[in-house]
């Protein structure tokens, strides 16, 4: 080991489409690593409701949150994968009932944690907005913040779920700025990499993050034996995907290409991207934002129809707004 003792919790975040499940899959491959093969997403929403729920010591009080908890996406995806956590393993593993206790509790049971030198964590890219709220939660917590360059993500997305290239350059601007402004007061916790850097040079960028975890690095987590991803251009490739990158280049017409940059501006300079925009960023004004949004949660709304069917695709969707903190915590 290197340095100080680091067991977790270890958060991923990133905007999506930015090479989140890749990092996450890369660092699983570590022996002392362990992270969520699910987004959790849903710890902004138990801090919104946590206090309704009283002293989760009680038995009944716990199995009233347990029930309350099991209808969020996270656990209804480990159900389908037959691993959902049964409510008296959950209390049995609690010990003080804290957010912070009952969430380390749920995690390390779902990861598999066995020794205590394994690090713990999770991969949940809406963390991005909430990196000072899960700081508090979690004093000892690190952060790995993936970016992606703004032009490539606004094409993932379009192709993905078919959202609003203009809209999602503006929201990348705004949450990645504001990560890194957040974690400006925990620097020696936080560490930001570009994807383009980890597709290109893996194994300098997982040395660095190893490091940062005070590890030392394993051979084995350049290697990869199942695909992580299940939309996009990297849909079903096993292995790290080098060539996914600067795709705007050829495939974002150029109007739409210097619109984005001239959104970006300012950020994708900061982050050492190259841009043929010549200007300050501009940005884009409310009432477009709003339009785009409307249009951008029709197509989320289809998406989830396509995928689980009318009903079950329009709770899938709500629920999966309202746990991220969408709606209740900015």
């Amino acid at each position: 080991m290197i340095g100080k003792k680091f067991n977790g919790p270890l958060f991923i975040v990133g905007m999506p489409r930015s090479g989140t499940k890749l990092l996450r899959s890369l660092l699983n491959r570590h022996s002392c690593i362990r992270l969520t093969l699910v987004e959790t997403e849903f710890l902004p929403y138990w801090v919104k409701n946590w206090d309704r729920f009283g002293d989760l010591s009680n038995k009944k009080k716990f199995e009233k949150f347990y029930n309350f908890s099991i209808k969020l996406p996270y656990f209804r995806y480990m159900h389908d994968y037959g691993k959902l956590i049964s409510c008296s393993d959950w209390y049995e593993r609690c010990s003080i009932f804290s957010i912070s206790d009952v969430f380390e509790a749920l995690i390390k049971n779902d990861v598999g944690i066995k020794d205590k030198s394994q690090i713990w964590g999770d991969k949940s890219p809406s963390y991005i907005r909430h990196i000072r709220l899960i700081k508090e939660i979690f004093p000892h917590a690190k952060f790995i913040h993936i970016i992606r360059d703004v032009r490539d993500y606004c094409l993932s997305i379009n192709y993905a779920w078919n959202k609003n290239m203009l809209r999602a350059a503006q929201r990348w601007t705004d949450n990645v700025m504001q990560c890194r402004i957040d974690a400006t007061s925990f620097q020696e916790d936080y560490l930001e990499i570009r994807y383009e850097d980890l597709i290109s040079d893996p194994e300098s960028i997982l040395k660095k993050i190893c490091n940062f975890l005070g590890l030392n690095f394993e051979q084995n987590m350049l290697q990869l034996n199942q695909p992580t991803e299940e939309v996009g251009s990297a849909k079903g490739y096993i292995g790290i995907y080098s060539n996914n990158k600067n795709k705007y280049l050829t495939k974002m017409d150029k109007k739409i290409r210097n619109k984005i940059e001239s959104i970006a501006a300012d950020l994708l300079q900061d982050l050492g991207y190259e841009i043929a925009y010549d200007g300050k960023s501009i940005r884009l004004s409310p009432i477009k934002m709003r339009f785009y949004q409307i249009l951008d949660g029709i197509n989320t709304l289809k998406y989830f129809y396509r995928e689980r069917g009318l009903l079950n695709g329009l709770t899938f969707w709500f629920r999966s707004f309202i746990s991220s903190g969408n709606r209740f915590i900015k």
